[in-house]
């Protein structure tokens, strides 16, 4: 039987999220404290005779039906690494999709960087080769971090990760309210609306993250600069928030990255399941899951 690789495309949750500005080509300058939870989709690959293919299976499946192969993140990975090594590849990916689309959790970059990942093992290839991270750029800002796949703080357009080292362990709760919203109204509400940050995140780096409560503490100072231009679009994102903040033990609560999966953490594990169990029975009709982050 032919080979198969496996992989967890772990979801991204952004603990924070500044954006300092806008160049002129329309790209935004940002700066988020990233780290990964350990629930995420699952990304399997295995050898065929011609060409590249995908299956989608899994709970958000019937998200992706109307999106055509070629069009997939998956698929757009693996013919942009053909051409960066001038390859040929052949061989069928299985996509088991837990993680809803469109939800600010790098759904489709983390599985891009995994299709990539698990390419490099299959055939042998050299990540250090010349241009290559511009090849993970080029697939989407969110892609780079998704393949680094540990804590960094990510700026400039997404391209610039300093690994984070030291960030405990999160127990925390994500929630997404089932509703897909679109990165670029939201950039283009918060270009109309919203205040820029005024200050950098490297200006004003705390000691001691690696301390729970300090985290905590830190991590209310901050924002998640798309969150209220989310709100205006989606207001269940509001709700969302409204309703982790009710639950025992919840610290901090705040939205991921452009919406709508929003982020409860907890001053411990048995909380944060207690929390998800409560809204799985109050709202059926969301995502509700309870994990570790970082």
């Amino acid at each position: 039987m032919a080979e198969r690789l496996r992989i967890i495309c772990a979801a991204k949750v952004n603990l924070f999220l500044h954006i300092l500005g806008k160049r002129a080509d329309g790209y935004h300058i940002l700066e988020s404290l990233v780290t990964f939870a350990n629930v995420g989709d699952e990304l399997m690959f295995e050898p065929a005779a011609n060409g590249l293919d995908i299956e989608i299976l899994g709970p958000y499946a019937d998200a992706l039906e109307d999106v055509k192969a070629a069009d997939n993140l998956v698929i757009k990975a693996a013919l942009k690494l053909e051409q960066h090594f001038d390859i040929k590849l052949n061989g069928k990916f299985i996509l088991v999709k837990n993680l809803p689309v469109a939800s600010g959790i790098g759904g489709g970059s983390s599985n891009a960087a995994a299709a990539i990942k698990l390419l490099l093992e299959y055939y042998k290839l050299d990540a250090t080769n010349n241009g290559f991270d511009a090849m993970l750029l080029a697939l989407g800002a969110d892609v780079p971090v998704c393949f680094k796949d540990t804590n960094v703080i990510m700026s400039g357009i997404g391209e610039k990760l300093e690994v984070w080292r030291g960030l405990p362990p999160i127990n925390a709760v994500l929630v997404n309210p089932n509703l897909a919203v679109s990165t670029a109204k939201i950039f283009k509400n918060l270009n109309a609306n919203s205040k820029i940050s005024d200050y950098e995140f490297a200006n004003m780096q705390p000691a001691n993250l690696d301390d729970y409560a300090t985290l905590i503490e830190f991590l209310k100072s901050q924002r998640n600069d798309m969150q209220q231009s989310a709100i205006d679009i989606c207001p269940q994102i509001g709700k969302v928030l409204s309703a982790l903040s009710r639950h025992e033990g919840m610290l901090l609560n705040r939205m991921s990255g452009s919406g709508a999966t929003c982020f409860g953490l907890f001053d411990s594990a048995k909380n944060a399941e207690m929390a998800a169990r409560t809204l799985r029975a109050e709202q059926p009709n969301w995502w509700v899951k309870p994990c570790i982050l970082g």
